[in-house]
């Protein structure tokens, strides 16, 4: 049975065109159809195939990223692959292979420390893989040559987006953090990174071994300690991303000694201080956008406490 964690999402939305999208899909998949997994996306699953719709209308683009790796291999481990696209009412859509396993969020509590292991040493071997891979870049849509300039863009853009919602004492500490953080923000190579890496995008088989890895909406080519950066966010408060029924489950940080294998990928050549520097002025990025997105509130200020007070990455390198 699955588990969705995003259906209080769709009650946002437009019910009379999720309507109309639903009985199309039904159609388009031939078979029942249940909701799936998706924030900021319809997504309909069939007994072989799924379908993901975009909400929101005249986005053409909006599933380039799947088309972009759609004939991506890792060995043993499965990704989607884009069978069909188009636009519905204005809504952009893709359907993809639908692939076998459980979901990652389902499994993860039932699995013992030498399972959870296993598993996330096989989840840093497919990245390993995933980082070989060379997509079209021009299905990306993403201005990011310049990394280090790409991040201090986007930090400007985050700040200026609350500048009458945050307290000024945090903007003033958040400006001057990451000026003393963007200091580690020296060019690397780029690498394939997923981007939205938590245990809902992942699948397990039967046996608590990596199946595959699913959602490369968020992917880009990226700096390769990048993809810790959702990783690190995931693992410090998993009961964010979880469904309801599940964040007594996921009530505490996992264990940050399994990220291990993680970092050895990502970090490279960088001193623990510069990987965690990069990692926070993401981290600070996201608590901005979030705040634009939901106002301030009292968790709003213990996560900036936690950020600006340099402990973001504590523990992890």
């Amino acid at each position: 049975m699955l588990i969705n964690p995003w259906v209080r999402n769709y009650e946002k939305d437009d019910h009379a065109a999720l309507g109309r999208v639903r009985e199309w899909a039904a159609n388009k998949l031939g078979s029942n159809v249940d909701y799936g997994f998706g924030y900021g996306t319809w997504v309909f699953i069939g007994n072989e195939t799924v379908i993901k719709i975009d909400p929101e209308v005249g986005r053409p683009e909006r599933f380039s990223h799947e088309l972009a790796v759609s004939q991506m291999e890792i060995p043993g481990v499965a990704t989607p692959r884009v069978l069909e696209t188009g636009a519905l009412e204005g809504r952009a859509w893709v359907i993809l292979t639908r692939l076998d396993g459980s979901s990652g969020y389902n499994v993860w509590p039932g699995l013992d420390q030498i399972a959870r292991v296993k598993l996330t040493e096989q989840l840093a071997t497919a990245l390993g893989q995933m980082q070989k891979f060379v997509p079209d870049v021009g299905m990306l849509h993403s201005n990011s040559d310049n990394w280090a300039q790409y991040i201090r863009k986007s930090f400007n853009r985050a700040l200026r987006s609350v500048d009458n919602v945050v307290p000024g004492r945090v903007l003033t500490s958040s400006q001057g953090a990451f000026a003393q953080w963007s200091e580690a923000l020296e060019e690397r190579p780029k690498v394939l990174c997923h981007g939205d890496l938590w245990l809902g995008n992942i699948l397990v088989d039967n046996y608590g071994g990596l199946a595959g890895i699913l959602d490369f909406d968020r992917m880009a080519m990226a700096p390769a300690d990048y993809e810790l950066d959702m990783l690190l966010r995931f693992w410090r408060h998993p009961w964010n991303f979880v469904p309801e029924q599940l964040e007594a489950t996921y009530d505490d940080p996992l264990d940050l000694e399994l990220m291990k294998p993680f970092v050895d990928l990502c970090q490279g050549d960088l001193s623990d201080e510069a990987l965690s520097a990069r990692l926070s002025t993401t981290e600070l990025i996201y608590r901005l956008n979030l705040v634009n997105r939901f106002g301030w509130n009292d968790e709003s200020a213990g996560m900036f406490e936690t950020v600006l007070g340099g402990d973001w990455a504590a523990g992890l390198v």
